[in-house]
């Protein structure tokens, strides 16, 4: 059968095969099925006008829910004669002598809501037809709840035929949309779900959505008790329409409704709910009045705040709530910041202070996406502001939550500004503003952080009158201990300090955290005096990060330090999973976990956290992470070039302390990997230099370490095995031992080497450190191992070969000739039946 009906061919075929069968002499029932608008009716008249043409006597009737009530108004649309229920006889005989003559084709549309008494004369009369050539075609809703006794499977009977209308394909839409090229046809197709009703509204609108198709729903729904009120209400909710919010936002229990709303094809079976077709819920809400619209979402803007919704999900109600004062919505839409959303907060009634803050909010939130009004604005409303007191606290808390890369030079000129106005009397102010600002722009840039730099020699020695600010000094003095690397000690007892009391705004700045992390990472209850500070304060000064955030890398720098990975990367899975890395806080936190997942041996994990690169200091980290990882990786020479880029970048802010990132450490490894002994031993014991005059176990251990590997001496590695041994770091604890016991091993010694090894494969395995615990481990079994055939002293040989050390390395560590390491190699190949070095390692794993 040719299609004349656009993307029904399939079920248009499947009608003409029932037509074949009444030809034949068999009769048949079908029942088509849809939801509202989907063509039932323009299939069945395709339908029927087939049927005239191949010759069929048709008979035609059409249910409507207005002459639902009128007995017989469907049955006489087929038969006028009929009188009443007495004729059935009568209309049957008619029927069964009509189709001895032609096969007939019955076409009985909307069958639902029929009255009870055509119902009852469709009941009668199919049965009686099922076996003469006749077709019966019913047309019903989906989901359609019959009120009567009489239900649609009494009338077609337990097994019709059944057709189900679903919505045009994507390939009809784009031929209903070819000659509309402002439409997107796989746009419309999601909005509407190919419901060729739907599409038409659709494509006759400017917008997503149609009132005179909102207006005609409401109408259909009317019949069903709270329908309407629940569609409306989960237009309105959206995303957030669960059953109890439906029936808060309505006032009665929804469950009925919405079991009803899910039967039609209205809402889908989901949980939250939510609409079938998106073009539906659009138009439900166009067709209401402005007012009603915006005093619902209002509504729905306290029930989700109330239910504890995350603020963005609950701003947008507001936002919406135009119309509708929302005193209380004032403090979460600057929570979330945006710039719709602090010009929808100034539409309230505000204190001249609230005012003038959400102002400078909005300037500054504008100013982010590269709007020279932006910082007009905020400028502005600073001088504007007849208070310079105000207009001064204003921006300092502007300033403590400004952390992007564009933000220094604005912090800066905004100081200078507000500072100009302050009397003598605000000397605390303005120290507290020049502080603030300072901590902003030395996490820029080197220049711009060596620009910085010359105000913390004024900040030092200008002592404020406020405790709290005096603490606040006591934490910048034990910065600047841990930038030039003086001493652990005093850094440890300023930072101290300045953690003895209240929490100051200042310790929630990037560039201080980063800093007081290193100075107290090397004591677990230094680090985690620092974390139960960062607990305790009361915001989160950093727009990207909840509160509490910048605790939790804090303590995951203590489970780092002190060797428990698992632990570590629980608590910083957190603040890195946010993704913003314009952020200096989560640059750090996704560097220190990239740290983690290297030690862990999780390279693919931590691959993308080292990705990003820019000129804030906490990028030194990352690019620390990725030359770790790149060594990890067996990339050493890839690694040297991002760790020797690493220590450019901290000697260009005057930073040599190891203590803030040890790249020198695995630079030297990366140098012996590269087989350069000599600038390895030169940056090992430079070091170790530095880290004396620091004085910290964790950085002098690490430096004795890097000493002893590079210059291969077990006596200053047994010495940092020492010193760690008796430290909370046991993975350095652990790397120390592995260290030992490997060159033990490379001297011949390997006896001595054995206990060293196995602690090493011990502590890393229990601590998750799995490459550690690999290198370790197989260390144990290779000295363990004897390869069948090879002497004792052939077997050593082969294996240091198999390290990668040459012929000459060899014979210095054995105390051989050269020319007797050649024999044992050769003799070795001979027995294992192999021709070279590139075949050796296969060999003894064999």
């Amino acid at each position: 059968m040719t299609s004349p009906l656009l993307g029904r061919d399939a079920e248009l075929a499947a009608l003409g095969r029932l037509l074949d069968d009444a030809v034949q002499g068999t009769g048949s029932c079908v029942v088509v099925t849809g939801g509202f608008g989907i063509g039932k009716s323009a299939l069945l008249e395709a339908f029927t006008a087939e049927a005239r043409e191949r010759g069929f006597t048709v008979r035609l009737a059409k249910s409507a829910r207005l002459e639902s009530h009128l007995p017989g108004a469907v049955v006489r649309q087929l038969a006028p004669c009929l009188a009443n229920e007495h004729d059935l006889e009568e209309l049957y005989a008619r029927a069964a002598n009509s189709a001895r003559r032609a096969p007939i084709l019955m076409v009985i549309d909307d069958v639902h809501v029929a009255d009870t008494f055509s119902k009852r004369a469709l009941a009668y009369l199919r049965p009686r037809l099922q076996h003469m050539p006749v077709v019966i075609a019913f047309g019903a809703s989906q989901g359609y709840l019959s009120t009567d006794e009489v239900t649609l499977p009494e009338i077609a009977g337990g097994h019709p035929h059944r057709i189900d209308l679903d919505g045009l394909d994507i390939a009809a839409v784009e031929r209903l949309t070819e000659n509309l090229p402002d439409r997107d046809a796989a746009r419309c197709h999601e909005l509407t779900g190919g419901n060729p009703y739907l599409l038409q509204a659709l494509l006759r609108e400017e917008g997503e959505g149609s009132a005179a198709v909102g207006e005609m729903i409401g109408m259909r729904l009317r019949e069903y008790t709270g329908t309407a009120e629940v569609a409306r209400s989960a237009a309105v909710l959206d995303g957030d329409a669960g059953l109890e919010l439906l029936s808060a936002l309505t006032g009665f229990d929804a469950l009925p409704a919405v079991d009803t709303l899910v039967r039609l094809g209205v809402l889908a079976d989901t949980d939250p709910l939510t609409f079938r077709h998106p073009f539906v819920r659009n138009s439900i809400l166009a067709d209401m009045p402005v007012a009603v619209r915006s005093a619902a979402h209002a509504r729905a803007a306290w029930l989700l705040f109330e239910s504890d919704a995350p603020d963005e999900r609950v701003a947008e109600h507001v936002l919406k709530a135009r119309s509708v004062r929302l005193p209380w919505s004032v403090d979460l839409l600057r929570e979330v910041g945006g710039v719709e959303h602090l010009e929808r907060a100034l539409e309230e009634h505000l204190s001249d202070e609230d005012r003038l803050s959400i102002e400078v909010e909005l300037g500054h939130a504008e100013h982010l996406k590269n709007n020279a009004l932006g910082r007009d604005r905020v400028r502005d409303a600073l001088v504007k502001c007849e208070d310079p007191r105000l207009a001064a606290s204003v921006t300092l808390s502007l300033i403590q939550r400004m952390c992007t890369g564009s933000d220094a030079h604005f912090a800066v000129s905004l100081a200078i500004m507000v500072i100009a106005r302050l009397l003598p009397e605000d000397r605390d102010l303005v120290w507290n503003l020049v502080c603030t600002t300072y901590l902003l722009a030395a996490n820029r840039d080197a220049r711009m952080a060596n620009c910085a730099g010359k105000y913390f020699g004024d900040l030092i020695g200008d002592i404020p009158q406020d405790p709290n600010l005096k603490r606040a000094r006591s934490a910048l003095l034990a910065v600047g201990n841990a930038r030039n690397g003086d001493s652990s000690a005093d850094a440890v007892k300023h930072a101290l300090e300045a953690l003895d009391g209240e929490w100051v705004d200042v310790f929630g700045e990037s560039y201080l955290f980063t800093f007081l992390v290193p100075v107290l990472g090397d004591d677990p209850a230094h680090i985690n005096k620092l974390w139960l500070s960062h607990s305790t304060a009361p915001v989160s000064h950093d727009p990207h990060l909840r509160r509490g955030m910048l605790s939790m890398i804090a303590r995951a720098t203590a489970f780092h330090n002190s060797g428990d990975l698992a632990r570590a990367y629980t608590f910083l899975t957190p603040p890195v999973s946010t993704g913003n890395l314009d952020c200096p806080s989560v640059l750090l936190a996704s560097a220190k976990l990239a740290e983690v997942c290297v030690e862990m041996g999780q390279f693919d994990e931590a691959a993308p956290l080292v990705t990003e690169d820019g000129d804030l200091l906490q990028h030194i980290n990352v690019v620390y992470a990725r030359g770790r990882l790149k060594l990890a990786s067996c990339h050493a020479e890839g690694a040297l070039e991002d760790l020797l880029e690493a220590g450019r970048r901290l000697a260009a802010r005057e930073m040599p302390n190891p203590a803030l990132v040890a790249w020198r450490h695995h630079a030297v490894r990366a140098y012996l990997a590269l087989g350069n002994r000599d600038d390895a031993a030169r940056l090992a014991h430079e070091e170790l230099d530095l880290a004396k005059r620091w004085g910290s176990t964790r950085v002098v251990g690490t430096a004795l370490m890097s000493v002893g590997i590079s210059t291969d001496d077990v006596d200053v590695l047994a010495e940092a095995e020492q010193l760690l041994a008796s430290s909370p770091h046991r993975l350095l604890h652990a790397q120390s031992s592995y260290w030992l016991g490997h060159h033990l091993r490379r001297k011949g010694r390997t006896d001595a080497a054995a206990p060293h090894l196995r602690q090493a494969f011990e502590l890393a395995r229990h601590l998750s450190a799995h490459p550690l615990a690999k290198l370790a481990g197989d260390e144990v079994r290779d000295g363990d191992d004897q390869v069948q055939g090879l002497t004792k002293q052939e077997n050593r040989v082969a294996r240091m070969a198999v390290q990668g050390l040459t012929n000459r390395q060899i014979a210095e560590t054995l105390h051989l000739t050269r020319r007797t390491v050649e024999l044992h190699l050769s003799s070795a190949y001979r027995k294992l039946g192999i021709t070279g070095r590139a075949e050796l390692v296969a060999a003894l794993w064999s």
